[in-house]
């Protein structure tokens, strides 16, 4: 079987499903093979850049728990491709990028986007090494099963990540024998699992039990761990308050009465407080603990009330220097934890639903007077940031994807939503990068469940970038309703201007754009809906008419009329005002 057919088939076998990408001379020989023997159990989904290719498949790694696929071409296709595998080396996710490369042969020698690194070519094998767990250049036959077996395993294990296969075009042709009878045939058989060590494990009971009141910070590692429901149950066990990250809203129910909320630059301040004021014990589990998260939180993070779980405790000690710490899955670790539970008939503390607090919505101050100020005053009828997401709070799925990209609409939408139960929400913080959840709904509403939908919150820069892919979920028939903040700029980057330089903007704002006018080319008024609100009547009434057509995609554009602070503690004052938010009742 040659090489191409035998990566096919191997990937189709394994249950991945889906490789995203778009194509070119050096990977066609792959998209070949997909079409010969995928069997319709494993297709090429055509994205419209190899960024949003890369977002895509790290999505649906993070949301489905799997390995996410991904491939370019050579040239300019390898190099975009390589913005979205960045983010899943820093965010922990595990990839496979394939990417075709000019033939071996012709290697430093005038080849077509040549990326050997002979002469003045960029070299390939270099850039991939900063981004990606393991990179392999396979450049004769009996390289391939061995590459692509420590590839996956790579990918899988320890701490995940992206792995990088790159293949010359004429090596998809060569013969590379039968598959090894080595190689499972189980994705999960190639996953290395670490030992967890018992004593540790009871040094961590007995901590928590000697603690008056203890709190578990939930981090993105819990999502992606073996066993992500045994953290949720120790911790209703013991009766043990809980605190997401930004990163994993999620990851433990909003609606519980023991969830104190979020932590870090866009938490709320009652979770902070409690934290800081309150815990006698902080549990970090699968959060490396990065400034993203700890902000606020600082002086809550003292060597001797801390304790760290996570697959690479490495990550996290170069932040902070608790205690305790165990280096091993989270997953195992708690479920060695719920086992002592059993053994001692451990009574749950009896605790009370936490206060939850946010700050009060602030309005930005008005520009000085400039080409772009116009618009403010065009945009009357009064729609606010803080309003849409009291109305989108009703329309959140109960079943699916929630999505939030960079900047102020993101943090706002993190700050003031709660997540349903059975809905993942997803926030790629390692890049930072606008655009990433544009494209990765397209990830991650592929192969949910019947009757799973997606939202995402973006901005108009962020759908500047990458709102082509709405076609992407046009041509997949995708119910994911794009709800686009539109307030003519890039918003962080002017509250910053406001705040750090003196009002002075600079290279972040741009003449204002109809974003409904440009998704309506996006996809036929069949498949694709398309909507414009500028006031909280307007707003209702379209999620009214989304909700009444079939299960499709749908871009959602919100006309601002003023820009408001967010809720991002860097940017507001240590006694900026706060109110008790009402109970969340989740579905």
């Amino acid at each position: 079987m040659t090489l191409a057919d035998s990566l096919v088939t191997t990937l189709r076998d394994w249950g991945l499903q889906y490789a995203f990408g778009v194509g070119g001379a050096n990977i066609e020989h792959f998209y070949d093979a997909v079409h010969r023997l995928g069997e319709g159990r494993f297709r090429v989904v055509a994205a419209k850049s190899e960024i949003g290719a890369a977002f895509m498949a790290d999505c649906r790694a993070r949301v489905h728990r799997t390995l996410g696929v991904c491939c370019a071409t050579s040239g300019g296709g390898m190099m975009n491709l390589a913005v979205g595998v960045a983010e899943a080396f820093a965010e922990s996710v595990p990839m496979l990028a394939i990417v075709g490369q000019p033939p071996a042969s012709f290697a430093g020698r005038g080849a077509f986007q040549d990326s050997s690194g002979i002469g003045r070519t960029v070299n390939a094998d270099k850039l991939w090494s900063a981004i990606s767990k393991y990179r392999a250049v396979i450049d004769e036959p009996s390289k391939f099963w061995p590459c692509l077996e420590s590839a996956v395993r790579e990918a899988l294990s320890g701490r995940p990540g992206p792995s990088v296969l790159l293949i010359p075009r004429d090596l998809f042709d060569c013969e590379v024998g039968n598959r090894p009878g080595s190689l499972p045939y189980q994705l999960d058989e190639l996953k290395i699992a670490r030992d967890v060590c018992d004593e540790k494990v009871r040094e961590l009971f007995d901590a928590i039990q000697a603690a008056n009141t203890p709190v578990l910070l939930v981090g993105s590692g819990v999502d992606r761990c073996g066993n992500p429901e045994a953290v949720v149950e120790f911790a209703r066990r013991v009766g043990m308050r809980v605190a997401t990250t930004l990163s994993s809203k999620s990851s433990f129910p909003n609606d519980d009465p023991l969830y104190l909320g979020m932590v870090g630059m866009a938490g709320e301040p009652s979770a902070h407080r409690y934290l800081q004021e309150e815990a006698d014990l902080i549990v970090a589990v699968g959060t490396g603990l990065n400034m993203m998260t700890t902000q606020p939180i600082q002086q809550a993070l003292r060597p001797e009330r801390l304790a760290v779980v996570n697959i690479d405790v490495g990550e996290v000690l170069r932040v902070v220097t608790p205690a305790l710490h165990i280096e091993a899955d989270a997953g195992a670790v708690f479920a060695k934890l719920n086992q002592i539970c059993d053994q001692v008939a451990l009574e749950p503390r009896v605790v009370s639903k936490a206060r939850l607090a946010r700050f009060v919505p602030q309005l930005a101050p008005r520009f000085s007077p400039d080409e772009f100020s116009s618009r403010q005053d065009d945009w009357c009828d009064g729609l606010l940031q803080s309003d849409a997401l009291e109305v989108l709070q009703q329309f959140l799925p109960t079943s699916g994807h929630v999505l939030f990209d960079a900047g102020n609409c993101a943090a706002a939408a993190l700050h003031y939503l709660r997540i349903p139960r059975t809905v993942s929400a997803t926030c790629a913080l390692g890049m930072g990068g606008m655009g990433y959840a544009i494209s990765a709904a397209v990830g991650a509403q592929l192969g949910s469940p019947r009757g799973a939908r997606t939202i995402v919150f973006c901005g108009d820069g962020a759908f500047l970038m990458s709102g082509a892919e709405v076609n992407t979920a046009v041509h997949y028939r995708l119910p994911v309703l794009f709800v686009v903040f539109n307030n003519g700029m890039h918003g962080m980057c002017v509250t910053r201007q406001q705040l750090y330089f003196g009002g002075r903007i600079e290279g972040s704002q741009y003449p204002a754009i109809s974003v409904s006018e440009l998704a309506r080319g996006l996809g036929s008024h069949d498949q694709l809906w398309v909507g414009s609100a500028g006031s909280t009547e307007e707003l209702t009434g379209c999620l009214a008419d989304y909700q009444a057509m079939a299960d499709g995609p749908g871009v959602l554009e919100l006309r601002l009329e003023r820009e408001q602070i967010p809720p991002f503690t860097p940017f507001l004052a240590s006694d900026a005002p706060t109110y008790d938010a009402a109970p969340f009742v989740g579905a």
